[in-house]
């Protein structure tokens, strides 16, 4: 217990500590606690959230080279654990034509809101409800080499090592293993990135070659005197590969967006069912092949987006499309093609000191939905002051969305930049 309390003072120390003999040092960051409330009857008044923070940043410069650290120390009051997490550390050189950045760095593809179509690279944190509010990514650790000629760059990157979305710890507990990829030349991951800046739109491509974030599921049935008496669930992770592109295209006062992304056979999770009746059918014959937890499919997801902000006002709406391959007999999946949309609508009043907000998204197959409302004043140039609610609707059926009804909440916020 100890030691975990006095991760977050090294934190602290490295930060203040950090060689000041840049030419030039920025501190910042934010501190700030958010309360949560649930709102549904199963959990009426319970606390799903309660988060005191300290997010600090400091940047280095010197010449061509910079170096960068951000970290967030907290206690997590619903878990009542104390937390400490070093988000990015990197070095980074630039020249007119050429640059390096070495460490735990992020990086977003794409130019969806929200939504990842070619956003591949850097995992989303599933972990906790604070991760899932703040729709958090986890940096990679990376090199990325890039060339820059005029209205053109090319990023490449080199990732030894892999990380995985970080699962809630309840769906952790129901593993009995979970089977990480080696950590070798042969389980390092690749991502290219190529971009052009023209006169009429900015566009993009990407490559990736690496493994899926999450894990698939292998069933084995536990016997014993000829009885199946419980099951066992492993995790294992699955390479795949992706190519996209992606477009901004300015049209007066709105701009429209366009990305899209091929997965040339993707794995895809069988249905628990099909898995345990091929083993026990296996078993039955005597026979000792492995059985596959996944079938491969090609898979293509295209994103159409439109943002148009007049005076005060911002208005994103966008809609996104994802249609698999070949038969989806025997898969967890049951439809070929899935969409769905979302809306962000915001306004600034009061001299700019009160931003009203309101945000959703929606999955048109079954129509389970979460939306966002909030409401954001500013005491001052530093100090923030928030409420807003989170609403999580199943639809027709329980849906991704769906699940995580239990955490439609109303919440409090208050921060301070520095």
């Amino acid at each position: 217990m100890k030691k975990k309390l006095f991760l977050p003072f090294i934190f602290l120390f490295s930060i203040f500590s950090f060689p000041l003999s840049s030419q030039e040092v920025k501190f910042s960051g934010e501190a700030g606690t958010v309360w949560a409330a649930a709102l549904r009857s199963e959990k009426q008044g319970d606390f799903v959230l309660g988060d005191t923070y300290l997010n600090a940043k400091l940047d280095a410069f010197y010449e061509k080279s910079s170096a960068y650290v951000e970290g967030r120390v907290g206690f997590d009051e619903v878990s009542d654990k104390t937390y400490c997490n070093l988000r990015e550390i990197w070095l980074d050189y630039t020249s007119d034509f050429w640059g390096i950045r070495i460490g735990r760095q992020k990086t977003a593809w794409g130019k969806a809101d929200g939504i990842d179509i070619t956003n591949v690279i850097c995992p989303r944190d599933y972990s906790t409800a604070r991760a899932l509010f703040n729709d958090e990514h986890k940096a990679i650790n990376a090199a990325r080499f890039s060339l820059n000629k005029g209205n053109f760059s090319l990023d490449t990157y080199f990732i030894p090592f892999f990380t995985s979305s970080p699962l809630p710890e309840e769906k952790i507990m129901k593993l009995s293993s979970i089977i990480m990829p080696e950590k070798n030349l042969k389980s390092a991951e690749y991502g290219l990135k190529l971009s052009g800046y023209l006169p009429k739109c900015d566009l993009s491509l990407y490559g990736f070659y690496g493994f899926e974030d999450t894990p698939f599921l292998n069933y084995s049935p536990k016997i014993e005197n000829d009885a199946q008496t419980g099951i066992d669930v492993t995790a294992e992770y699955k390479k795949m590969e992706m190519l996209g592109a992606d477009a901004a295209i300015p049209l007066g006062e709105t701009v429209l967006r366009l990305e899209a992304a091929f997965f040339p056979n993707r794995h895809f999770q069988k249905s628990t069912d099909t898995i345990i009746k091929e083993k026990m059918l296996s078993l039955a014959n005597g026979s000792s092949s492995e059985i596959e937890n996944t079938l491969q499919r090609n898979e293509i997801s295209v994103l159409v987006g439109l943002d148009w902000m007049p005076e005060g006002w911002t208005f994103t709406a966008q809609y996104y499309g994802d249609y698999l391959f070949g038969s989806t007999e025997n898969l967890d999946r049951t439809k070929n093609y899935t969409h769905g949309a979302t809306l962000n609508v915001s306004k600034k009043l009061l001299q700019e000191t009160l931003k009203l907000s309101a945000s959703g998204i929606v999955h048109l197959n079954d129509l389970d939905s979460v939306i966002k409302l909030s409401a954001e004043y500013a005491l001052s140039d530093s100090i923030y002051l928030e409420a807003g609610g989170y609403i999580f609707n199943e639809g027709k059926e329980t849906g991704t969305y769906g699940e995580y009804k239990n955490l439609t909440s109303a919440y409090l916020k208050a921060r301070y930049v520095f």
